[in-house]
């Protein structure tokens, strides 16, 4: 009996010895000095407000309402007329802003802050759903209401308000701070932030570190983690593409189906996306490092699963599959978005078309997806082609041990004390991504605390942002900028 207890607290032991070999790495985003405390402006919020009223909607330039760009121009200029005063300031494509802050270290190297003015439409139908109007910048129950307050006038304006107080204290940066707001980043960048990353190719002008957004603080969204806020940095950026398959069969008179058709070839193919996936999940660079600064913060049998790794990726991924946020950042995801056949109710189409998008995973092309398409489509008697010609590879992972990532770790922690830091798959698209190969490393983070409540608010009905939460995302930006 005396060996069977033994053998047991042996077996106990070697199942729960790797629990302790996972340390947190959190401490060393605990700031390590204190930056100097300036003074919000009061008006802050209300031009922050006043600058979601001009409707800056992603359109293709021929289309831009170049009204609603130069009045909220006009505004910025107004607003912060310290930066205007002392940078650079250039317009890219028709309406980019484009900004230089010198630094004054001799030779010194060039840090680029990108947002964007530009953002979606409202549906007409939903308005009577809003608390306020979406386009009147209104502040309601302490809520600044409307289109972009979330995704992303709210950085831009953030940003312009931290560098309004820094230099009207005389601050003056050691490296060369560059700023880029795109005017179409809701509708791919190309025009825009595209445009600039073009002419710094073609001037050879390269940076350290870019920070764009797109990362939040999350709260409630992280298995382990749901009363714990949780800032997930961008370290990487899924690639796009969206292919059209087209499935030709003989059609007929609909009196007499014969027992295949395109409907059913096309219908058969969208099934089987979801049922036998073209990829399977695995873990990437950004998500090894998610796990590596969040499991030793989760319960005890999480961190149990995540210790034993290798051994549990499996039942981890499993795990993953569970929910459309898990299997986003595990798999390349193809999904079926337009579907179309048929011209008349009682004929049979001899044609049939699919539309079907996929965010791609690091260390895939967008010549690996076609290649997959291309092979499941051939089961279905399926041709496959490009769509709108567009696509764009994943982005390179940036390293989550460097400076620039601790530095953003410590004013993430010095703004908001309970967060924990951690590096994150970034799963739709920033302006950011028309920058790859031109710095070092690249984060996409945005201040801004979510709830599971709040993100049916990015795009959607009553979209908004609380006052307070403002004011501590102008705050995380005047520490950044200092910290840096």
């Amino acid at each position: 009996m005396k060996k069977i207890i033994l053998t047991l607290i042996a077996i106990a032991l070697i199942a729960v010895l790797p629990v302790f070999k996972l340390q947190s790495i959190q401490d060393k985003y605990i700031p390590t000095k204190a930056t100097e405390n300036y003074h919000i402006r009061s008006a802050a919020t209300e031009i922050f407000a006043k600058g979601l009223s001009y409707k800056t909607i992603s359109q293709v330039p021929v289309m831009i309402d170049s009204a609603a760009f130069d009045g909220l121009f006009a505004h910025l200029k107004a607003s912060f007329p310290a930066v205007y005063e002392r940078l650079h300031i250039d317009t890219v494509s028709t309406h980019t802003l484009w900004m230089k802050l010198d630094g004054t270290k001799e030779n010194a190297e060039n840090i680029l802050f990108i947002s964007h003015l530009d953002v979606v439409p409202v549906d007409p139908k939903t308005i009577k759903d809003w608390e306020a109007d979406p386009f009147a910048g209104e502040i309601v129950d302490n809520y600044v209401y409307g289109r972009g307050t979330l995704d992303d006038k709210a950085s831009a304006f953030g940003i312009l308000e931290a560098l309004e107080t820094l230099i009207s204290n005389d601050w003056q940066p050691s490296y060369n701070f560059y700023f880029c707001f795109g005017q179409d980043e809701e509708i791919g960048g190309r025009n825009g932030a595209g445009a600039a990353a073009a002419i710094c190719r073609e001037k050879g002008i390269t940076f350290r570190t870019i920070f764009d957004e797109a990362g939040t603080i999350s709260i409630g969204s992280v298995p382990g983690l749901k009363k714990t806020p949780v800032a997930l940095i961008g370290v990487a950026e899924k690639g796009y593409i969206s292919v059209e398959v087209n499935f030709e069969q003989p059609g007929g008179h609909s009196s007499m189906p014969d027992t295949g058709n395109a409907i059913l070839s096309a219908s058969a193919f969208i099934t089987s996306l979801n049922e036998d996936p073209m990829f399977k999940p695995e873990f990437t660079d950004p998500l090894q490092g998610f796990m590596t600064h969040l499991a030793p913060e989760m319960s005890f049998g999480l961190k149990w699963a995540f210790s034993l790794r290798p051994l549990t990726n499996s039942l981890i991924l499993s795990n993953y599959q569970g929910s459309s946020t898990g299997r986003a950042l595990t798999t390349n995801t193809a999904v079926a978005t337009m579907v179309g056949a048929g011209i008349k109710d009682n004929v049979i189409p001899s044609s049939s078309r699919v539309v079907c998008n996929t965010r791609i995973l690091p260390g895939y092309s967008v010549h690996d997806i076609i290649n997959a398409y291309s092979e499941r489509a051939s089961e279905y008697n399926g041709a496959v082609q490009w769509y709108n010609d567009y696509g764009t590879d994943p982005t390179a992972t940036s390293s989550f041990e460097g400076k620039d990532f601790l530095t953003l770790g410590q004013s993430i922690r010095a703004t908001f004390p309970e967060a924990l830091v951690s590096p994150y798959l970034t799963l739709g698209g920033t302006d950011s991504k028309n920058f790859d190969g031109l710095a070092q490393q690249i984060y996409r983070f945005l201040p801004i605390a979510l709830t599971a409540e709040d993100l049916p608010r990015i795009h959607g009905i009553n979209e908004r942002l609380h006052v307070d939460a403002y004011r501590d995302l102008c705050r995380f930006y005047l520490d950044l900028f200092q910290r840096i």
